[in-house]
């Protein structure tokens, strides 16, 4: 069993001003408990996070902090798409461009398929509804 983190839900965690932090915050430590197994981001979540930090707060501690949090757990396992991982994510791109999944996104979607059952994403983009199982409706809340 794993869950993928999104960079919206990353970003929530770190950020006491965003608008889901308590729910984010609240999540995570059911991800953190081992309710949903091992936990992944990809190195495309990781860079779209800082970055999207980078952008929204103009705040080098914030983005040092996410980044940190990130690279740092020991909880938390970054994975790298290979090269034929990344054609994959090129393709799934293509094929879903009209639902408006970013190429990470799409990245965390043939990432997912590496592993056998049971994956979650940890989300509050509603375009991967009914792509891959998503924590907070798996907590019906």
């Amino acid at each position: 069993m794993v869950v993928f983190l999104d960079t919206g839900f990353i970003l929530a965690i770190r950020n006491s001003d965003d608008n889901y932090h308590a729910k984010a915050a609240e999540m995570m430590k059911d991800c953190l408990s081992g309710k949903f197994g091992k936990i992944i981001v990809s190195n495309f979540v990781f860079d779209e996070t800082v970055t999207l930090t980078l952008v929204r707060t103009h705040n080098k501690n914030l983005v040092e902090d996410i980044g940190n949090y990130i690279l740092n757990s020991p909880r938390i396992n970054v994975l790298h798409l290979s090269q034929a991982e990344f054609l994959a994510t090129w393709e799934i791109f293509l094929k879903y461009f009209e639902k408006g999944l970013s190429f990470t996104d799409c990245s965390i979607l043939v990432m997912a398929k590496l592993f056998e059952s049971n994956v979650y994403i940890a989300t509050f983009d509603s375009t991967f509804k009914g792509l891959i199982p998503v924590i907070d409706e798996f907590n019906g809340r």
